[in-house]
């Protein structure tokens, strides 16, 4: 299936946060947008953003700025038909709409909505989540739309001739609804990355082999699961001499090794930043668990390993993520400890957290 194209909406006054631009606000070492774009260029073949007035302001990003087609302020619905436009153009035949305001929106959206929406003629899939009172929340402007001649026709009606909450409501029940649970991993700001859980601990305190056993015991369950794990800054998985490890030193940023059993794409930072554990899950396919061994500063849910012989004190009592301690010796603890060796009672607490 063919990447879509990305559109970021940010075309609105932002009257409820007193006007500007909400995507330009300052949201830790970045703001708003440079967020979004960070998660979502990595899942499209390109990314638009589409903005009204002076384009200048969002010169820094260089990205192709694209106004509404329909005057007034319509509402999200004139970006998407600006979007649609744009990518029609191009030759392109989806595109997949982001919030510039939503910052933590899920790593792996873009493919589930390519999933949610095969076999559809004219291709329409919406996010959704669990919502108490309502039932199911749609999140229209985060949504794969076929860029036809006809859809954005019907786009176009519906931004000049009916309000946009109307509008989104009528387009929500013509496609097709992606639902993501709350579970695993989030952020301020709403959205759900894939399942994450981590496994965290001191040097020696036995990660690699619950990480192991772990895998292990849930992909016998029937479920799919990654891991990413952090290493140490002078790793390699390459050999000298090997065509690979030649392709790398003569300067490729990247390079991809396949067979008919596997693939290995490595990439060569040469003094750029370390990527971040999120840019890092954007990069996986979709499945049902994402492991983690280490990145025990990052805000996803985990399980401490811990053993006795290592000396070393818990990480757990300074840190309300891990949720659960894997021990080798009794513990008294404000949350559950299991044994070390106990993998199936550790891996029921993992699924039992993320809700599979």
């Amino acid at each position: 299936m063919t990447p879509p194209l990305g559109v970021i909406l940010a075309g609105g006054q932002a009257t409820r946060m007193g006007g500007g631009d909400k995507g330009l606000l300052r949201l830790g070492e970045g703001t708003l947008l440079a967020h979004v774009i960070a998660r979502l260029d990595p899942q499209v073949a390109g990314i638009a953003l589409n903005a009204n007035g002076d384009a200048a302001r969002f010169a820094a990003l260089n990205l192709p700025v694209i106004a509404d087609s329909v005057g007034g302020f319509a509402g999200p619905l004139a970006g998407v038909l600006a979007g649609l436009d744009w990518a029609a153009a191009r030759g392109a035949e989806t595109i997949v709409t982001a919030a510039a305001d939503t910052p933590f929106f899920p790593c792996d959206l873009v493919p589930c909505l390519q999933l949610a929406a095969e076999g559809m003629a004219h291709p329409l899939a919406l996010a959704a989540t669990p919502d108490p009172r309502r039932g199911l929340a749609r999140h229209p402007t985060f949504a794969r739309r076929s860029a036809s001649c006809a859809a954005r026709r019907c786009a176009q009606g519906r931004a000049m001739d009916r309000p946009p909450r109307r509008a989104t409501g009528k387009i929500s029940r013509r496609g097709r609804v992606l639902q993501r649970q709350h579970a695993g991993r989030s952020g301020s700001g709403g959205g759900d990355a894939m399942r994450l859980y981590g496994v965290v601990g001191w040097k020696n305190a036995g990660k690699t082999g619950l990480m192991e056993r772990l895998v292990t015991e849930i992909t016998g369950r029937g479920l799919a699961v990654s891991t990413i794990k952090h290493a140490h800054h002078g790793f390699d998985v390459d050999q000298p001499g090997k065509d690979s490890h030649r392709h790398r030193i003569a300067g490729a940023r990247e390079v991809l090794l396949a067979s008919a059993n596997r693939f290995a794409l490595m990439h060569e930072l040469r003094g750029d930043e370390e990527p971040t554990l999120d840019a890092l899950i954007a990069r996986l396919s979709p499945v049902d668990l994402v492991l983690v061994e280490g990145y025990k500063r990052d805000a996803h849910p985990k399980v401490e390993a811990h053993r006795a012989a290592t000396g070393n004190g818990l990480i757990a009592p300074e840190d309300p993520t891990i949720r659960a301690v894997a021990s080798d010796t009794p513990l008294t603890l404000d949350r559950p400890v299991f044994d070390l060796d106990d993998t199936g009672a550790i891996a029921d607490f993992i699924l039992s957290e993320v809700g599979l």
